[in-house]
């Protein structure tokens, strides 16, 4: 993230969808088909999904496009992708490293807002750094059976 980018971070895809705006947009909605349900109480906006395959079942969004591609994605093609389709608004998630940069350069360059939804905290866990730790807690924590 840059001091370009217009970004808002989020708790949740739930979080995501509260943070619409009333009016109706042109929304890119890169967070995979899995969660779409959550977007079914914003009906007003249009929605470019861009999945992998299509989908099986209807979609619960009425105002959709659906482009299917894989990646990896250019930054030339995201940017020829959020004209074309008149996209004023992206809801992505964290998922770290540059795989799916590209989307998110794209918006710095056209000055599209982003609704960036975190990844969610990491739970506290054990850990080490040598072997000699792993294998002693290995050997005071597993039950062998015998």
């Amino acid at each position: 993230e840059t001091a370009a980018d217009n970004w808002t971070h989020l708790p949740s895809i739930e979080a995501a969808a509260a943070a619409l705006p009333q009016t109706p947009t042109r929304v890119f909605l890169a967070i995979g088909k899995q969660a779409l349900s959550v977007f079914a109480n914003h009906p007003q906006h249009h929605y470019l999904l861009r999945l992998v395959d299509q989908p099986a079942a209807p979609l619960p969004l009425p105002h959709t496009t659906v482009t299917l591609a894989r990646g990896p994605f250019d930054l030339a093609g995201d940017i020829a992708l959020l004209r074309d389709h008149g996209s004023k608004l992206i809801i992505a998630k964290n998922a770290g490293g540059a795989g799916a940069e590209a989307k998110l350069i794209a918006a710095r360059e056209l000055g599209l807002r982003v609704l960036m939804i975190q990844r969610p905290a990491v739970p506290p866990r054990t850990t080490f750094a040598r072997l000699d730790d792993i294998l002693a807690w290995l050997d005071h924590t597993t039950d062998r059976g015998v």
